[in-house]
C-alpha cells in the first residue's frame, strides 16, 4: 500500500491506495495542499467495481447502524466514513479525478463538524489581512467576482471552508475548485465577514440580520447526511458563523468596484 498525505482546513488526511493512477491524480489534483505529518484521518481508495452504486447523480449518506459510521453513495463510487475513528473508504469504478474529489468535499463536510466547520458554496478571498465570503448559489457570481480581484489571495471560487473557536471564525483555502478551474491557496485567515451575493447595476451592500443571514447561508452549506443528530450540529454551527461576522446582502456589477461599498460596510 503506498499513501500520500493531503491537508485541508487543518485536517490532514492519509489516502492509502494499491493503485499509482490514484496516486498520480492525488499528487496532481491536491499538489499545493499536499502535507507530510501524522494525519488525522485515513482514507483507503480502491478501484475495484463495486455492488451498491446508485444509477442516478444524487449522493446518499445514510448512517451505517453505528452512531458514527455512515455509507456514501454516488453513481460513481461507494464508500464510508467513520467520524469516531476518523477512518474512511471508498471504491471507484477508475482512477477519475472528478469523482475522487467528489468523495473528499462530502467527506470533509462530515469531518468538519467535529472540528466545528462547514463546507460551504462560497467564493472566498483574503484582502489586507482578513478574509471574505461570498455566498450564493450557481450563477450568482462568486466566480465572476474572483475574477475581478487580482490583488487578493485566492481561497476558493466554489467551496469555501470556515472553522469557528472561541467565537471566531477563520476562512480556509480548498482546493474544490469551479469555473475557474484554479485551486485556492493553503492559507487561512480571520473572516471579516458574509456576503450574499446577487447581480445589480450598481455596486451596494445592505447588512442584514443574524436571523436572515442564517435563512441565506443554509441553501449554500454543503451536507448531504440524512441524519437528524448530525443536521442539528450543522444548524448549530451555521448559527453560531452568522452570529460571530457581519453579514451582508451584496449587489454588485462587472467591475471591482464592489470591494470600496464592501470596505465602507
Amino acid at each position: 500500500m503506498d499513501e500520500l498525505s493531503v491537508e485541508i482546513a487543518g485536517l490532514r488526511s492519509a489516502v492509502v491506495t494499491r493503485d499509482r493512477d490514484v496516486l498520480d491524480v492525488v499528487r496532481d489534483r491536491y499538489k499545493g495542499f499536499l502535507s507530510p505529518g501524522t494525519p488525522d484521518w485515513r482514507i483507503e481508495i480502491d478501484l475495484r467495481q463495486a455492488a451498491g452504486h446508485r444509477s442516478d447523480g444524487d449522493v446518499l449518506v445514510s448512517r451505517d447502524g453505528e452512531r458514527a459510521r455512515f455509507v456514501i453513495k454516488r453513481w460513481d463510487f461507494v464508500g464510508t466514513a467513520d467520524l469516531a475513528e476518523r477512518r474512511a473508504s471508498a471504491t471507484f469504478a477508475g482512477a477519475n479525478e472528478y469523482s475522487i474529489d467528489s468523495f473528499l468535499r462530502i467527506l470533509y463536510s462530515l469531518a468538519l463538524v467535529e472540528a466545528h466547520g462547514l463546507v460551504v458554496h462560497a467564493a472566498s478571498l483574503i484582502r489586507n489581512g482578513r478574509a471574505h465570503l461570498f455566498s450564493g448559489p450557481s450563477g450568482a457570481g462568486k466566480t465572476t467576482l474572483a475574477r475581478l480581484s487580482p490583488d487578493a489571495t485566492l481561497l476558493s471560487d466554489e467551496l469555501s471552508i470556515v472553522r469557528l473557536a472561541d467565537g471566531r471564525a477563520r476562512c480556509h483555502g480548498t482546493p474544490f475548485w469551479g469555473e475557474l478551474a484554479r485551486a485556492g491557496q493553503d492559507r487561512a485567515a480571520p473572516l471579516r465577514g458574509i456576503c450574499f451575493l446577487h447581480h445589480g447595476s450598481r455596486h451596494a451592500v445592505e447588512a442584514i440580520t443574524p436571523r436572515r443571514a442564517l435563512e441565506r447561508l443554509l441553501p449554500n452549506v454543503l451536507f448531504f447526511a440524512r441524519d437528524p443528530e448530525l443536521t442539528g450540529r450543522v444548524l448549530e454551527i451555521a448559527a453560531d458563523l452568522v452570529e460571530s461576522v457581519p453579514c451582508f446582502d451584496l449587489s454588485f456589477r462587472l467591475d471591482p468596484g464592489f470591494w470600496e461599498v464592501i470596505d465602507r460596510a
